[in-house]
């Protein structure tokens, strides 16, 4: 299923890549104002796509490849707990991961939690290891801070909803040119702008094409 999704995701992101390099490749043709509204206009819209598909891809898997020392643009997050040892662990359910900071809010380490797509908690247990807890497939793992996995068990015994959620509300420091990879809103926002300026500029027409009948 998983390997589904990833194929599916690349392909539409292959799509909207294609459709920006291409309209990128076009602006020579163009002249004055709407040589700029086609440029930023496919930039913003290729921009959203690799931040919707990007943490869409995270989520299901495709980008466990990624180093322990990538980190993924938080911005806001919420569930955010901390350690006796004062490291931040923070949740950020649309890619599936989960990240390390230190108490000055420096990236230590993340790594990718198998979560189905869905949302998931955390909770500090003793001896520093961290607990996730997923909505999807109702899995329960348990991570040393190292972001190695100690077990995996399906937490049958409760539902997730009945699970006390804990942690805060925290701003992870992070660029605000990076924010619209941190939110699939954002990258919404940023396909919506961009394909929004390739109308303004014609780029993009809604009106429909059509031709006149010739009569015999």
């Amino acid at each position: 299923m998983h390997l589904l999704s990833i194929i599916l995701i690349l392909l539409i992101l292959s799509v909207w890549i294609f459709f920006g390099v291409r309209s990128l490749c076009s602006v020579k043709k163009e002249t004055g104002r709407r040589r700029w509204l086609v440029g930023i206009g496919a930039i913003f819209a290729m921009i959203g796509a690799l931040g919707f598909f990007g943490v869409a891809l995270s989520a299901t898997g495709g980008l466990n490849w990624l180093p322990e020392s990538f980190e993924w643009p938080v911005g806001f997050a919420n569930g955010v707990v901390s350690t006796e040892d004062h490291f931040f662990v923070v949740p950020h359910t649309p890619s599936g991961r989960v990240q390390v900071y230190d108490s000055h809010w420096k990236f230590v380490r993340g790594w990718h939690v198998d979560a189905g797509g869905g949302t998931f908690i955390l909770r500090v247990l003793q001896g520093g290891r961290v607990e996730v807890l997923t909505a999807r497939g109702e899995w329960r793992y348990v991570f040393e801070l190292s972001g190695n996995l100690l077990s995996k068990e399906h937490h049958l015994s409760a539902a997730y909803s009945s699970f006390p959620k804990e942690g805060q509300s925290r701003f992870v420091p992070t660029a605000p040119w990076l924010w619209v990879f941190s939110n699939p809103i954002y990258s919404w926002l940023s396909a919506a702008a961009g394909i929004g300026l390739l109308i303004a500029s014609g780029k993009i027409s809604l009106k429909k094409k059509g031709g006149t009948k010739k009569h015999s």
